[in-house]
């Protein structure tokens, strides 16, 4: 495992690579794109294991923090979608550099599978695989999950005093513009273009790459494989439904193994199910 800086612009960046164990096989290689907020955090342990897995059976890995989380520079306010997918797509072609690999596949867990969806549409195509886990398909239905779980989480943590306590609340919410979701910024640009790009009624997401989708949501995995259009889609619905987007159980492991066995089969262009 090396870290790595590297820049986009004046943006600057930390990364883990994985190198590939040797394996005679054709150099692959994958970024894993990270959630946002809590989300990243519970997803951590997943994301080192399946950055382990992968590269057993010889696959480069890159695991990244965009701009403004994570190890890398800037502020929780400088997070945008726009920008985290700019990021995702130099982070791959530093990964291309550094493997010496043609193409590049993504791994992206709840609104890092729409950061990864999202980046692969620029990558030149070629065998670019795609996994997305549990993804996050509407942005403004996202952006009222994440306020329902910060205003949750402000109930739980003060109990009665939240309720009766109207000082407390002006303290710790002074506004109620919806602009944090369990201790993370919601900066402006994130909010606007959460709810521009990633739209319930439009498909944002490249129809033409091989594509695993992973998901416990079984309207979700309907609506996903209405209408496709040419390429690979391989949906399995998993039984692990996990509330990502919480704060109350920071000390808890979570790694979906049968979901991280699914990856590595579709990742070396097996059936994803067992």
């Amino acid at each position: 495992m090396t870290p790595v800086r590297f820049t986009r612009g004046s943006r600057e960046m930390f990364a883990l690579h994985l190198p590939a164990r040797p394996t005679g096989a054709a150099a692959r290689a994958v970024v894993l794109c990270n959630p946002f907020g809590q989300e990243a955090i519970r997803a951590h342990r997943l994301y080192r294991i399946l950055g382990q897995r992968l590269a057993a059976t010889g696959v480069e890995v890159l695991q990244f923090d965009y701009h403004g989380t994570g190890d890398s520079a800037g502020e929780d306010g400088d997070f945008d979608l726009d920008g985290a997918v700019l990021d995702t797509v130099a982070a791959a072609s530093l990964l291309r550099d550094r493997a010496g690999v043609r193409d590049v596949s993504f791994v992206g867990l709840r609104l890092g599978a729409g950061i990864a969806a999202l980046a692969a549409r620029q990558q030149p195509r070629g065998n670019v695989r795609l996994v997305l886990i549990d993804p996050v398909v509407d942005g403004a239905a996202y952006l009222r999950d994440l306020r329902t779980a910060h205003a949750r989480a402000l109930t739980q943590i003060y109990g009665a005093r939240w309720r009766a306590s109207a000082a407390l609340r002006k303290l710790l919410q002074p506004s109620r513009d919806g602009r944090e979701a369990l201790g993370f910024e919601l900066g402006e640009a994130l909010c606007m273009q959460l709810a521009e790009r990633l739209r319930a009624d439009a498909r944002w997401w490249s129809t033409d790459l091989a594509t695993l989708l992973l998901s416990p949501d079984e309207q979700l995995c309907a609506n996903w494989a209405r209408g496709r259009e040419g390429g690979r889609l391989e949906i399995v619905r998993v039984d692990d439904a996990i509330d990502w987007a919480t704060n109350s159980a920071l000390n808890t492991a979570l790694v979906p193994m049968s979901s991280v066995q699914s990856i590595l089969r579709f990742m070396a262009g097996e059936s994803p199910r067992a």
